[in-house]
């Protein structure tokens, strides 16, 4: 079986320290300890400045970091400091995808780490789904496995950086009236697939999302905070969905580049395909939710602006803003609702896997091999 390699990074470490002590600031130790919950490490950014975190950080000594640019696999060295637990560096390839690697001492594997969030201008909710843990103690690949939301309005810069990413495929998760609406740019040669997701159950035929004042009499009622988990259970045994699973997976199982799969936030439809992924690949159940919510964080700023506008439409109505909230949050609730669908018909995520997608036993073997280590 051919593994993917992608674009590597190198750091190796000068100097360890024993076990490192940190000393962050309370804001920044629970945000580095949930990513370590959750992940190997990760790549945090504040404008061109980065943070590097990862398992096993020194508390102190120097680093000398090799950074690979993923479109032309070109490396270049680089020496850092770490202080006080922390490894910040100014960005050495801004505006291209980097990935970074890690040399760790009494071990031949290479700790690979990167961005989660992705600084593609003009998309709020892009992300890496790499660097996760699964049961069994491997981690999901950086630099392959993309999510988000609708690319019609990334920009120039964004444009550029979407271009350094390797990618072979972009999934649309929309219907036919969103993409007629808002369609996809295209990608080089990258190749777009239509792969739908229905996300309108019979019980809510009559909801449109047209209007403000359509939103407006739906949000007032309590219909509004089960939409989403109703909407989920709904996504997971729909034809459509089935098929449109199979071509995501056929392709990962026979494409070396990365892909993307989206719909209009980067929320619902994208997290029902990202959960089933994640999920083939053993990641566990808790980590699958708060990489769902991840979308509260960044579509902060969006979602603060789309809910004043609303709010100034409904007149301030407390109970319509509440159930837009529940409309427009990520919430733990919608996306359990998803994977508890699955194994309440199908007993498990592989049961619905190999019944009801359609791969075979040593297709999700061949998954976990290509895309975790």
């Amino acid at each position: 079986m051919k593994k993917l390699s992608g674009g590597i990074l190198v750091v190796s470490l000068a100097l360890f320290s024993g076990m490192a002590i940190f000393s962050f600031p309370a804001a920044a130790v629970e945000s580095r300890n949930q990513i370590l919950s959750d992940s190997v490490g990760e790549v945090l950014r504040n404008n061109d400045q980065l943070r590097l975190v990862w398992r096993d950080m020194p508390a102190s000594g120097k680093v000398i970091l090799h950074w690979q640019d993923v479109a032309s696999g070109r490396i270049s060295p680089l020496e850092e400091d770490v202080v006080a637990g922390e490894l910040k560096l100014e960005d050495p390839n801004p505006g291209r995808r980097t990935l970074f690697l890690i040399e760790r001492p009494n071990s031949e594997k290479p700790l690979t780490i990167s961005e989660r969030k992705l600084p593609a201008g003009g998309m709020d909710n892009l992300r890496d789904s790499g660097g996760y843990l699964t049961k069994d103690g491997r981690s999901v690949k950086w630099g392959f496995l993309y999510r988000g939301d609708t690319p019609h309005k990334v920009n120039s810069d964004g444009y550029r950086y979407l271009s350094t990413m390797n990618l072979g495929y972009v999934f649309d998760l929309r219907n036919d009236a969103e993409i007629a609406k808002k369609p996809d740019p295209a990608f080089g040669n990258v190749n777009w697939i239509h792969t739908q997701i229905p996300d309108l159950p019979p019980q809510f035929k009559d909801v449109s999302w047209e209007t403000n004042e359509a939103i407006y009499h739906f949000v007032k009622t309590p219909r509004a905070e089960q939409f989403y988990p109703e909407t989920n259970r709904f996504m997971v045994w729909q034809p459509e969905t089935l098929r449109s699973l199979k071509t995501i997976f056929d392709k990962a199982l026979t494409d070396d580049r990365a892909m993307i799969w989206h719909c209009a936030g980067g929320k619902d439809r994208t997290g029902v395909v990202s959960a089933v992924f994640l999920s083939a690949l053993g990641v566990p159940d808790d980590t699958i939710i708060r990489d769902y919510i991840l979308t509260n964080d960044y579509r902060k700023a969006f979602d603060q602006r789309e809910l004043a506008e609303m709010s100034k439409a409904f007149n301030g109505d407390k109970q319509a803003i509440k159930g837009f909230l529940a409309i427009q949050q990520a919430r733990p609730e919608f996306i359990r609702a998803a994977l508890d669908e699955i194994r309440l018909r199908y007993g498990s995520v592989d049961n619905y896997l190999t019944r009801a997608v359609g791969l075979t036993q040593e297709e999700i073997f061949s998954l976990r091999d290509r895309y975790t280590e």
